[in-house]
């Protein structure tokens, strides 16, 4: 998860080769506030796939198409909700208050109830779905605790060199 596509560690992980290859995926952090804030109700329909976080050096192109990220309407949401309630408040004809207090209810989460109720539509899979870990997460770092990496071809390569080495012996 992480906030900064730009980000030297964010932008580490999406010039890997388990990104390129689809093997890693990075997600926005507003998912996990979004998802921990939300009603029982609400948990359903937030999509884990709507958060994906791209390079930045994509993110203008798909802004272009789609307008803005799930993310960044939430934090308009927000700052709109704030904006408002600024506005209505006694105080605000001198001096303008906003609330230090996080904006919690229906309204924090506007954009999201117009997503699908369930993953046919979306094709992710919700974070209800996942089945959970109890167990205690560590760290790989390959050559440690006795196991080690190894790179296999992929099968059509391995059948093939198997053929061009028969290939010469006959």
């Amino acid at each position: 998860f992480s906030s900064d596509a730009s980000h030297p560690d964010t932008q580490r992980i999406h010039e890997s080769l388990d990104y390129i290859e689809g093997k890693a995926t990075v997600f926005h952090s507003s998912y996990l506030s979004a998802n921990a804030s939300a009603s029982s109700e609400m948990k359903q329909t937030v999509a884990l796939g709507h958060f994906i976080l791209p390079p930045a050096c994509v993110q203008e192109e798909i802004r272009k198409k789609l307008g803005s990220f799930i993310w960044e309407q939430m934090n308009d949401s927000l700052m709109e909700q704030k904006r408002k309630i600024t506005l209505s408040s006694p105080h605000s004809s001198k001096e303008k208050r906003v609330s230090k207090t996080p904006v919690r209810g229906k309204l924090a989460f506007c954009p999201l109830q117009d997503y699908p109720v369930n993953n046919m539509v979306t094709g992710y899979v919700s974070s209800s779905e996942m089945k959970k870990y109890l167990g205690e997460l560590h760290d790989f770092i390959p050559g440690s605790s006795g196991y080690s990496v190894y790179w296999v071809k992929n099968e059509m390569d391995v059948f093939s060199d198997v053929k061009n080495k028969l290939k010469r012996k006959l």
